[in-house]
């Protein structure tokens, strides 16, 4: 699948080289069947594409051990291992949702790097063959290294595919800088070592990591989508917040741990004020952004560790940990705010908008969860009560005469 630049090695090497040959056309016809299969997902073809030109560069330069080739063929076997890499990381781009090259940095690199590649390989393979191979080797070494750093870039849980991953392309890229030194060693002449050994041993490891890279790609790719199966079971479609099953579960697991530990709770409802003349006056289309524009505010202002769902329509609710009272009103203050700062004015439309919040602090052996949220939701209505735009605070005696 990826390019080992290949080697001499002074020993009859067809049982390894047609393994090699083998596990590359199986693992790439995998790839192409589940490419077809998964609606055609572009990472899974360009894989594909990467085991056929590793089998086509490695036939290739097969070809030049049994007989005397011309050294166009020399440069076209090197040239096509280089490309198999590059197909990897093109494939690990798509998957990331990125062009080809990737990002304008990566893209740079790459472009500098492959052009540098191609003037070194028509310039040293007519000199010497060798200097193809290190050359070669050299190559793969850094775009396994881009590979290795894009996926570390890549916000996905969990990240145990990420991190095989990035371990297999690491000891790929060791490998390769391995040939390169032995490489050297060998034209300069200043090791005894066994290097045709060496360079066996090398190629054993590639063919085991080609099968273990295989399996991985897959796995990354399943593990993002069993991720948009949960958020789509967990989310809320129009918001990305939680939706009001998964927000009672979270709560609950919330509770409890507070119950644990022995620490306070703090739940937030919060409901938009006359939302139902925003639909009236403006449309759906209008009150949904809005309600997108509330989620985004809310985010914003709530920590990472709380937990913020969409409960109703136009009510949202949170989940506040480890918060005293004063800090829970410093909060709810700045949402409030951020709410009729950020509906004033929506597309170009007056809406002047504003929330009421409902809220109870208590220690967590008062109540159930939804008993709870019945008194977050009592406190809300008397913020509507006492004029709207506004946080009211239930006290935790009133949560337990629920």
């Amino acid at each position: 699948m990826e390019s080992p630049a290949f080697m001499d090695l002074n020993m009859h090497l067809p049982t390894l080289l047609v393994t090699s040959v083998m596990v590359n056309i199986l693992i790439g016809g995998m790839l192409w069947a589940i490419y077809h299969l998964r609606q055609r997902e572009q990472c899974f073809l360009l894989w594909a594409l990467a085991c056929l030109t590793f089998v086509m560069g490695t036939g290739l330069a097969v070809a030049r051990e049994l007989a005397e080739v011309p050294g166009a063929m020399v440069f076209t076997a090197h040239l096509v291992l280089g490309l198999s890499p590059l197909l990897l990381l093109a494939g690990i781009h798509a998957l990331a949702g990125l062009p080809v090259a990737g990002t304008r940095r990566s893209a740079r690199i790459l472009y500098g790097a492959s052009l540098l590649y191609l003037l070194g390989l028509a310039v040293g393979t007519g000199w010497d063959p060798i200097i193809a191979r290190f050359l070669t080797a050299l190559f793969s070494a850094l775009v396994f290294s881009l590979a290795i750093y894009r996926l570390g870039s890549l916000e996905r849980k969990p990240r145990l595919p990420s991190r095989i991953l990035q371990t297999l392309f690491a000891v790929h890229g060791i490998l390769m800088m391995t040939q390169v030194l032995i490489i050297a060693l060998s034209v300069s002449g200043g090791s005894d070592l066994d290097l045709p050994g060496l360079l066996k041993l090398i190629l054993i490891n590639h063919l085991l990591l080609v099968n273990a890279t295989a399996m991985a790609l897959p796995l990354l790719v399943f593990t993002r989508t069993e991720q948009n199966l949960l958020a789509l079971a967990e989310r809320d479609d129009l918001t990305q917040l939680f939706n009001r099953r998964t927000f009672y579960r979270e709560g609950e697991r919330a509770l409890e741990k507070a119950r644990e530990e022995g620490s306070l709770l703090t739940v937030l409802m919060i409901d938009l004020d006359h939302f139902k003349q925003i639909n009236d006056r403006h449309g759906h289309a209008v009150g949904d952004e809005v309600l997108g524009i509330v989620a985004s505010l809310m985010t914003a202002e709530l920590r990472d560790e709380d937990i913020i769902g969409r409960v109703g329509g136009e009510e949202f609710a949170a989940v506040l940990r480890n918060n005293n009272r004063e800090a829970v009103e410093a909060v709810t203050g700045r949402l409030l705010n951020s709410i009729v700062e950020g509906g004033r004015n929506i597309n170009d439309l007056p809406l002047h908008l504003s929330a009421s919040i409902g809220g109870v602090t208590l220690a967590p052996d008062l109540g159930s969860f939804k008993d709870i949220m019945v008194a977050a939701d009592k406190a809300l209505y008397q913020a509507k009560r006492n004029g709207r735009n506004r946080a009211e605070f239930v006290p935790a005696s009133a949560s337990s005469e629920l």
